[in-house]
């Protein structure tokens, strides 16, 4: 690192002193001023060139730290699903090997019994009970009669169909 900046710096120096040589000659105190300067400035360009790489470091490492996260979450999931997968095989399986072996046994519905009456008479009234009468009215709704129909009319024998007509 130091090599570099001194490198630098002398590169620096170099390309001023040429410049400067091109217009008269230099004094001592104007040459150290120059290489004063000129390692200040190597000194700056070294921490941005630094300070560029770290940048770039950072963002390779990022993106490495991206796709590791990535893979990783990838192989959880394959392994989760596999696990899945792996259950409801045996699901399916353990349910074809159940209907298999478990045969629906006819139900066996009991006989009905000759002796027993086939249907239920409802029980008659106690005879101590008296059976409450309710007066009718004369002109009940069940008493009345329907008025009579008139008969349909029937088709004259002087008007002919149409399709005749149009023969």
């Amino acid at each position: 690192m130091k090599a570099e900046k001194k490198s630098l710096a002398n590169d620096i120096v170099s390309a001023i002193e040429a410049k400067i040589g091109e217009a008269g000659e230099q004094t001592k105190k104007a040459k150290k001023a120059i290489e004063k300067t000129a390692a200040k400035l190597a000194k700056k360009l070294d921490k941005l060139i630094h300070k560029s790489a770290k940048k770039d470091e950072k963002k390779s490492d990022k993106v490495a730290r991206k796709a590791e996260d990535k893979a990783k979450k990838d192989a959880k999931k394959k392994a989760k699903n596999e696990a899945k997968s792996s259950k409801n095989a045996k699901r399916t399986e353990n349910k074809k090997a159940k209907a298999k072996t478990t045969t629906p046994n006819p139900v066996a519905l009991p006989k009905a019994d000759p002796a027993a009456p086939k249907t239920a008479t409802p029980k008659a009234a106690p005879a101590s009970a008296k059976p409450v009468s309710k007066p009718t009215p004369a002109a009940a709704p069940a008493a009345r009669k329907a008025p009579a129909s008139k008969p349909a009319p029937q088709p004259s024998a002087t008007t002919e169909p149409a399709t005749a007509s149009a023969e």
